[in-house]
């Protein structure tokens, strides 16, 4: 375990490895419910006969299990790289959800073919991917789609106000004012809402419908630490490499920070992208 001044290793956050660490405590519900009401703005419904939807990057399974309470007779297919995120989605599991462990960028393994999905869903994560229109992965999901399906993609907009890394990043220069944050995405990778739209276009998705959702991260002082400082997620750990002075010292700033300036950690700005669309046509 790192020190207080001797922070763990940089780590990659699309390695898999790193995201089984974080399996029993990262969530990424926020925006889910959001990106399931756009999408239920497109046709075909949900509720349409044959309707059979997979969740590519599912994790813990925060829009699976969204999407399993809302429609429980829809069949739905749970995918990810790290088993242990799906052994943890698992833990309370519902008859119409199963899993798969799959690439996001390569998911038609097994009972996962081609055409056989109404709708492709995938939440704040394929910005792990560089560019995925131009690589040829939103391709392959618009692939797994019937004619007229719909793809439901959800990112964190990092190009709109990000507060929970802006904070990291008050606190740690207020310690050691020399400190650079680095940025939050990978250079080519997307950072928000514009891109992704853009890259569903470009990959000749129709019918495009795109929301800036603010959705918070007001989720009180003790669990934002929690969060931020025991959770193993692998953004948080790759903010705390970063930094090459006295952890320590930067936690009580953040502490003060969120009882001075964001309402004891109840007032906490953050917004995703969300952007719907229907399978490209095939000429």
């Amino acid at each position: 375990m790192a020190s207080a001044t001797h922070p763990p290793e940089r780590l990659k956050v699309s390695d898999p490895n790193s995201w089984d660490t974080a399996a029993a405590q990262y969530n990424n519900a926020l925006g889910a419910i959001h990106l399931i009401s756009l999408t239920e703005t497109l046709e075909p419904p949900l509720l349409a006969p044959g309707a059979r939807a997979i969740d590519l990057g599912a994790g813990t399974g925060s829009l699976t299990y969204q999407l399993a309470e809302r429609y429980p007779q829809l069949p739905i297919l749970a995918t990810d790289i790290s088993p242990s995120m799906l052994d943890q989605l698992m833990v309370n599991p519902t008859a119409n959800i199963t899993t798969q462990v799959a690439d996001m960028r390569a998911p038609v393994v097994g009972a996962a073919g081609e055409a056989s999905f109404s709708h492709v869903f995938s939440t704040m994560a394929i910005q792990l991917l560089p560019d995925p229109a131009a690589d040829g992965t939103l391709m392959v999901w618009a692939r797994l789609l019937i004619p007229n399906g719909i793809v439901a993609i959800g990112v964190w907009d990092f190009d709109q106000n990000c507060r929970p890394h802006a904070l990291w990043a008050e606190a740690a220069v207020a310690v050691d004012p020399s400190y650079v944050n680095p940025p939050l995405v990978i250079p080519g990778h997307w950072n928000g809402l514009a891109q992704l739209e853009d890259g569903l276009k470009r990959t000749g998705f129709r019918d495009i419908k795109a929301r800036s959702q603010h959705i918070g991260f007001d989720i009180g002082k003790e669990e934002f630490m929690r969060f931020f400082w025991e959770s193993k997620n692998p953004m948080t750990l790759d903010r705390q490499a970063s930094f090459k002075g006295d952890l320590e010292k930067v936690k009580l700033e953040m502490g003060r920070l969120l009882d001075e300036v964001y309402d004891g950690g109840r007032s906490i700005p953050l917004s995703a992208g969300l952007v719907v669309g229907r399978k490209p046509r095939v000429d």
